[in-house]
């Protein structure tokens, strides 16, 4: 695959603009278990996601979404994808996925700090959101280190799920 220079980085990971190369490496590492605490399910078949990569990059386009394709810096072995989502209202949000072999290594962490900094400066949104289901505690962790706090409850179709509220970065500074 042949990489341009990422938009992040954090110590260990490369961050990308998520290109349709880049499906090949994510389609096997969506899973029923990875997806349990997510509003969707895996792409049917690759096919399907090829699809769902079309939306991304037209979202892209028009700068109302962000895909980031996380990639360990030494192998650019595939780790996991960042989205920033609604980019055009005062209230995106954020979410984001780790391979399920990649769990518990920090990666989440390190690399959606680089992602929110980043956000918080090109889109300067009142606050992000940042939804995710109550029983996921290493998510809800994620969203309570970069300083948000419950603000919301929803019901979605797999679980019931908390919105965090999340101060931009350049607010925490002050």
């Amino acid at each position: 695959m042949n990489y341009t220079l990422p938009i992040l980085q954090s110590s260990r990971v490369n961050l990308f603009l998520f290109q349709m190369d880049d499906l090949v490496d994510i389609y096997p590492c969506i899973t029923k278990t990875l997806t349990r605490y997510m509003a969707w399910e895996p792409a049917e078949n690759f096919e399907a996601l090829q699809q769902i990569g079309q939306q991304w990059l037209l979202a892209e386009s028009e700068n109302t979404d962000y895909h980031f394709v996380l990639r360990c810096k030494e192998t650019h072995i595939f780790i996991g994808l960042i989205g920033v989502h609604r980019t055009q209202t005062p209230t995106p949000e954020l979410g984001l996925w780790i391979r399920e072999d990649y769990h518990n290594q920090g990666f989440a962490k390190e690399s959606i700090y680089e992602v929110f900094r980043w956000a918080s400066e090109k889109i300067q949104p009142k606050y992000f959101l940042y939804p995710v289901a109550i029983h996921n505690y290493v998510s809800r962790k994620l969203a309570e280190f970069l300083g948000g706090a419950v603000a919301d409850k929803k019901t979605e179709r797999k679980y019931d799920a908390v919105i965090y509220h999340i101060p931009p970065y350049l607010d925490q500074l002050t």
